[in-house]
């Protein structure tokens, strides 16, 4: 088993940038640059107006050479959906939706999927857009924790990677003290990895949580 991945996490807003334009092809600029090995991305089109209907899974995979894709779909939006898209260079298995809504908030899910980087088994991964409530969001990583705990082994990797939606770091101290889980940072800085808003960030809504 590969007991390192490269992984990237971004809400891509559908391909939207702050200038409120259409362009796809920047998103993909900065995914080559990267280079990451496993890519979770947020707000995902497929099929809507807004996006040129185009299907962005689709092309991201195509264009960045990621042999491996899936999307999962969690709103519908004028005849086409949005959902969250998970790009490898190994292949992936056992791919499904968890269910995380809230009612009666909007419709959430963790797309999970098994990265397979060889025996004894791969890396278990959830990409996540949580709630914008607080409780909400609390009750939706119980939910997918659950979930993750009941079907892995227990000595597999398992990775949380996504928009948490989270200005705090209190629900991820609290997977992190109860679970054994860390948060993936590219040094050690104590403030984490401040992520939005996007033109001059200054919180930490994006993060990648990981056990060993």
């Amino acid at each position: 088993m590969v007991s390192r991945l490269r992984i990237v996490t971004w809400n891509i807003h559908k391909g939207i940038g702050t200038d409120r334009k259409y362009r796809l092809e920047r998103i993909m600029a900065v995914l080559r640059d990267l280079d990451a090995d496993v890519v979770c991305l947020q707000e995902v089109d497929r099929g809507v107006p807004r996006s040129g209907y185009d299907d962005q899974g689709e092309r991201l995979s195509e264009e960045l050479g990621y042999p491996h894709a899936v999307l999962g779909l969690n709103v519908r939006v004028r005849g086409g959906a949005y959902g969250n898209l998970t790009l490898s260079k190994y292949p992936l298995s056992e791919t499904h939706n968890v269910d995380l809504t809230v009612p009666p908030k909007k419709r959430r899910s963790a797309l999970v999927t098994n990265v397979d980087t060889g025996p004894p088994h791969g890396w278990m991964l959830a990409n996540v857009h949580l709630g914008l409530m607080h409780l909400e969001r609390k009750i939706q990583v119980k939910r997918l924790l659950d979930h993750l705990f009941e079907g892995a082994k227990p000595d597999q990797p398992l990775v949380i990677a996504g928009d948490w939606n989270e200005w705090t770091t209190r629900l991820v101290r609290g997977v992190m003290n109860a679970n054994g889980f860390h948060v993936a940072r590219a040094d050690a800085r104590p403030r984490g990895e401040r992520t939005w808003p996007s033109r001059r960030p200054i919180v930490e809504l994006d993060k990648i949580l990981y056990r060993d």
